[in-house]
């Protein structure tokens, strides 16, 4: 099986004026699992495409030193060749699905190839029966969950076999369970089928368990590379940048990182937001994703929404903000029906951060993107400029400023339409899954500006996730959901202190 080496591995985007990987020299052994880790926009996305070739084949930048997989440079081979050999996971799934049924999607890599179909089928039924989804060849993708997409995904690799498997954060958008699952897997393909394992997260206290060797990254370079038993010996390397530390715990972060919740503002008696009986189901469906949910928001409360992957949480955000109406009951914000309000009119009153921050960005800098939302609502030159600059600084963004958002890490995008967002200040401020692509000290630092900013205004912030240790760090109360049903509503520590309700959750 495979072995790579790297030497000298530098690489810069056109559009950056500093390397994104700089000097980057170390080798894979073959079989071996390494976990990469790092701050946001440390470089991990780039450094995976380099070892399946995307860069410099499809990448525009340039391009220095060398990446040899079993002796053979992949710049100097067919990218058609070293897919076959090295293959990627993204973070998203939807973003390497191409087919309407999951038979298909796994067929994809090897019709493409031409194998015969007779081998075809037979991968196939291995690839899914690895991957926990026998009997799920005629199963319709856009019916499946989050988690189940990434196993199909998975599939697809597994079926063409490669030397070579590498994942960018490839459990962001799970539920614990899906997490586990997916983990379960890579681990079993490392183990038993000696396909070596390069996995990027942020995550490092579930992964940590499975590797047998850890890159630490910062500013494009690695400032760790060491077998596991060596690698968390020393955790201030891991505390200096921000990044999880794999044997700590909710109550080591706490100490870290100053708690709102303990000088923030008590919640006032006027509710923000008011939901009677909502009840929702998307077209040509007849099972309602959102079942008879009611409950009242105040102002200056953090209301954190967690469940299973397929819960309803998304949707449940989206009726929040207006951009769905429900098929049944009433969303009443500051004492008005929705039905009486257009969605224009909300502007400026309802921030959303999509799940996926790409759907959010549209300028050519980082910079107009902050002011993007402040610009079109036509705010006074003075306050628009005392704005954007102050938004930039309490979200670490100065020194990206001049950047194209999309020339940045996923992580930093996320983070660009939180602050685009907040530039508004909102009265209602919404939030789907804020740990995407987040290294702790970014999200932390996110969340803290958000809740002094929603306890000080007298606002509201209500954030879908599935992140315990976020939850019961920033919010005041917790709605656990079920199939679209709320199963509990109260405090975080009596829903986290429930065994029972946790395993009917899914978290």
């Amino acid at each position: 099986m495979a072995c790579i080496g790297i030497k000298n591995l530098g690489f810069t985007y056109p559009s950056r004026q500093h390397p994104t990987l700089q000097g980057i020299t170390t080798d894979i052994p073959s079989g071996a699992f390494v976990l990469l880790t790092g701050p946001t926009g440390c470089g991990k996305s780039t450094l995976l495409r380099t070892l399946n070739g995307l860069i410099p084949y499809a990448s525009a930048g340039t391009f220095t030193g060398t990446v040899l997989l079993n002796g053979k440079n992949l710049a100097t081979q067919p990218l058609a060749t070293t897919c076959q050999q090295v293959a990627l996971l993204f973070q998203n799934p939807e973003d390497q699905l191409f087919c309407t049924l999951v038979e298909d999607e796994v067929a994809f890599g090897l019709e493409n190839l031409g194998f015969p179909s007779k081998e075809i089928k037979a991968r196939i039924a291995f690839a899914l029966e690895q991957v926990g989804l026998p009997d799920f060849q005629s199963r319709e993708i856009s019916s499946l969950s989050g988690g189940q997409k990434q196993r199909v995904a998975l599939a697809a690799i597994c079926a063409m076999q490669p030397q070579v498997l590498l994942l960018d954060e490839p459990t962001s958008h799970l539920d614990p369970q899906g997490t586990r699952d997916i983990l379960d897997i890579v681990a079993k393909l490392n183990r038993e089928m000696g396909i070596t394992v390069v996995l990027a997260t942020h995550r490092t206290r579930e992964v940590a368990p499975l590797c047998d060797h850890v890159w630490l990254m910062d500013e494009g370079q690695l400032c760790l590379d060491l077998p596991k038993t060596e690698a968390f010996q020393d955790l201030a390397p891991y505390q200096r940048l921000g990044v999880q530390v794999p044997l700590g715990d909710a109550a080591s972060s706490a100490t870290r990182f100053s708690d709102p919740k303990t000088s923030g503002v008590a919640p006032s008696k006027n509710f923000s937001l008011s939901l009677s009986q909502l009840h929702f189901h998307y077209p040509n469906t007849d099972k309602d994703v959102v079942c008879g949910i009611s409950c009242d928001v105040q102002r200056g409360e953090v209301l954190a929404i967690m469940g299973a992957n397929g819960s309803g949480k998304t949707t449940l955000i989206h009726l929040m903000a207006g951009l769905l109406r429900p098929s049944a009951g009433e969303v009443s914000i500051a004492g008005k029906t929705r039905r009486r309000v257009k969605l224009h009119q909300l502007a400026g009153e309802i921030g959303i951060v999509f799940q996926n921050p790409d759907l959010l960005l549209q300028a050519k800098t980082v910079s107009a993107e902050v002011a993007f939302g402040p610009k079109n609502l036509r705010f006074p030159t003075k306050t628009l400029e005392e704005r954007v600059t102050k938004t930039l600084t309490q979200f670490d963004l100065n020194s990206l400023a001049a950047e194209a958002p999309y020339a940045l890490s996923r992580g930093q995008r996320q983070r660009i339409a939180v602050a685009a967002t907040f530039s508004l200040h909102p009265d209602l401020f919404l939030l789907d899954e804020p740990t995407t692509g987040q290294d702790a000290q970014h999200l932390y630092e996110l969340m803290d500006e958000l809740c002094d900013e929603i306890r000080r205004e007298d606002k509201t912030l209500i954030f879908a996730t599935h992140d315990t240790d976020l939850t019961l760090k920033y919010a005041d109360r917790v709605l656990l959901l079920q199939d679209g049903e709320v199963i509990f509503d109260g405090v975080p520590r009596a829903a986290f202190a429930d065994q029972d309700l946790l395993q009917q959750a899914s978290l």
